[in-house]
């Protein structure tokens, strides 16, 4: 079967298409065959060895992290899912393997695909739609009348972050460029700022939650737009988070938390749920064939793109 392997760290070239094994269950997991991947800023994080800490130096390895495809075969101990099912899910980023023909997974941490959603979209959802989802719901606790600024409004995680804080009741402002306003405008939000203009800040607008999608700010500079209750949340952590973190026990103080996407199935039914009553729908910036992901990493790479990069592998 075909799988896109590296043999060391660097750029999208060291990409490259092997002809490896197919891989065999357990009786406590599942064989997909894989129809759909897409990329991820973690995928070509991994990929450059920004992460070699937990990636290790042993190679070859695996890249890829969502996937999306149909049950193959299921361990005799499985339960819930049989041969012929539609499921997405994701691979620990750290080890890779989705964008491949074939994967094994754990039935814990997939769900049934949306019916009403092609591979492709369901296959970008996982990560960011379960980082917004997770940040949202639990770190955040958005609910009805919760006040919401989405920083990166029309990104992976950011598109997603939109339309799930509209579905659990917030009133939800979006900061993107321009060129997007109308896009985060489509996706649900009541307002939008354009991040290089200076309106935000002349508003004097404080909110419930600040959800850094993009984590292009700090929790220093975010401050001043959250309430003296609320909360700032971020998908990668700075110093000033980590600090923050320390001194949480202290009362009527801006907290700050940052979301580090758990993998699970119970979760991704949810995500499920809210797909097939048309409250979320992905954004596909372009598509790409397995043999040319170097090229979808290099766009993603690039950040000139909204939504998620997919990558269709049957």
């Amino acid at each position: 079967m075909r799988s896109i392997i590296y043999n060391k760290y660097g750029g999208p070239e060291v990409l490259e298409v092997a002809d490896v094994e197919k891989p065999e269950p357990d009786a406590n997991s599942i064989l997909v065959r894989v129809k759909a991947s897409s990329v991820n800023p973690v995928d070509y994080k991994v990929r450059r060895g920004d992460m070699k800490i937990m990636s290790g130096k042993k190679f070859p390895k695996d890249a890829g992290s969502d996937f999306a495809g149909v049950i193959e075969k299921a361990g005799e101990a499985v339960a819930g899912y049989k041969k012929g099912d539609e499921v997405y899910g994701f691979l620990n980023p750290m080890k890779g393997g989705t964008y491949s023909d074939y994967l094994i997974a754990d039935p814990a941490n997939v769900s049934l695909k949306p019916e009403r959603f092609s591979f492709e979209q369901a296959a970008s959802m996982p990560i960011a739609a379960l980082t917004a989802l997770q940040a949202l719901n639990y770190l955040g606790n958005v609910n009805e009348g919760t006040t919401v600024l989405i920083n990166g409004a029309t990104g992976g995680v950011g598109s997603f972050a939109v339309q799930l804080a509209k579905t659990l009741g917030a009133e939800v402002t979006g900061i993107c460029s321009e060129n997007n306003m109308k896009l985060c405008k489509d996706l649900g939000a009541d307002e939008v700022f354009n991040y290089a203009e200076e309106e935000l800040n002349k508003s004097g607008r404080k909110f419930d939650v600040f959800f850094d999608a993009a984590a292009k700010s700090t929790f220093s500079k975010s401050k001043k737009f959250i309430n003296s209750r609320g909360i700032y949340i971020t998908t990668i952590p700075g110093i000033g988070v980590i600090i923050n973190r320390i001194f949480n026990f202290l009362p009527f103080k801006k907290k700050s938390k940052f979301i580090m996407v758990k993998s699970s199935g119970i979760d991704l039914a949810i995500l499920t749920g809210f797909a097939m009553t048309d409250t979320m729908e992905p954004v596909i910036a372009k598509s790409f064939k397995l043999e040319d992901v170097a090229d979808a990493q290099e766009l993603a790479e690039s950040g000139k793109f909204r939504g998620k990069i997919v990558i269709k592998i049957d």
